[in-house]
């Protein structure tokens, strides 16, 4: 595979850019977003833009095309999705790369009260949609049906605690104790974005959603991992006015559920960092976990 240039598009997706799209000019391409193991392009053509999805690394291709699955199985769906995702394959068949239409909207950073609450209800309406959605269809996509404190954080705990000071590794520990007690009851599994923030999800000016972007990151699991990601990257307040609107299944634990994957989104850094040996993201995630942990101490 062609490792992605932060400069222009790789040779081999525009060699399958041109062959799918002869009416798109790569040499204009912009970078539109960066994540963990993919970069986003945003690539003219006659007709409207697209959205080139190319990883960054070799072992993200499987999430690429999960994504590409996931939303042709969503296109007949309520959900407000890109259009007409596509597979890029270079000349040898291999898949390069993931296509997108491009869709025009604002991201979601929003202030004032009367624009909060507008956009709570449009993002309680898309999850309460999406986790209507039959889990099996993500389970067919390639998710695999996880449940978040015995499948991922339990054994997570186990492999990051060794790297981290002791308090910080207590503080960690607590808020699995936390999270264990929390998921004794819960809802049935869902189908889960995953990763929301406000550059993922793209609104117009009255805080309607065009699109929510970027399910590489789908998953079958507790559906408050979704409000996990309201805490982290709106706030706390946010989360809870999306609840009160929400029409999914809620348990007596659910925001605690939601609260302690959030404390632990900077563990899911370090085991990363861990795993592929990047030693500025790992210093990164212990700093983070130790600022929590002292935040926690001094309240008490």
């Amino acid at each position: 595979m062609n490792e992605p240039s932060e400069v222009s598009l790789p040779a081999g997706v525009i060699d399958a850019l041109r062959a799918a799209l002869p009416s798109a000019a790569p040499s204009r391409a912009t970078i539109a977003g960066r994540g963990w193991d993919v970069i986003a392009w945003r690539v003219p053509a006659s007709g409207g833009d697209w959205l080139v999805r190319v990883p960054r690394v070799a072992d993200a291709m499987p999430t690429v095309e999960a994504q590409y699955r996931l939303g042709v199985a969503l296109e007949g769906s309520a959900l407000p999705l890109p259009r007409e995702p596509r597979l890029l394959r270079g000349a040898d068949g291999r898949v390069v790369a993931g296509l997108y239409r491009y869709v025009d909207g604002e991201t979601a950073h929003v202030s004032g009260r009367a624009a909060r609450a507008r956009l709570a209800t449009s993002i309680a309406a898309f999850l309460s949609t999406l986790h209507a959605i039959d889990p099996e269809l993500g389970v067919r996509c390639g998710a695999t049906p996880t449940v978040l404190w015995r499948d991922a954080y339990a054994p997570m705990i186990e492999r990051c605690a060794p790297a981290l000071p002791p308090k910080t590794g207590a503080w960690v520990r607590a808020i699995g104790t936390r999270l264990e007690q929390a998921s004794r009851t819960m809802p049935p599994l869902t189908l889960v974005h995953a990763d929301l923030k406000p550059a993922h999800v793209l609104v117009d000016g009255n805080q309607r959603i065009v699109a929510v972007l970027d399910f590489e990151g789908a998953q079958v699991t507790d559906p408050a991992r979704d409000f996990s990601r309201l805490i982290q990257n709106w706030d706390m307040p946010f989360a809870s006015l999306v609840l009160r609107e929400y029409l999914g299944a809620v348990d007596e634990g659910f925001m605690v559920r939601a609260e302690c994957y959030r404390e632990f989104d900077a563990l899911e850094g370090l085991d990363l960092a861990l795993r592929r040996d990047w030693p500025d993201w790992l210093a990164r995630s212990r700093r983070a976990l130790g600022l929590r942990a002292a935040a926690a101490a001094r309240r008490g």
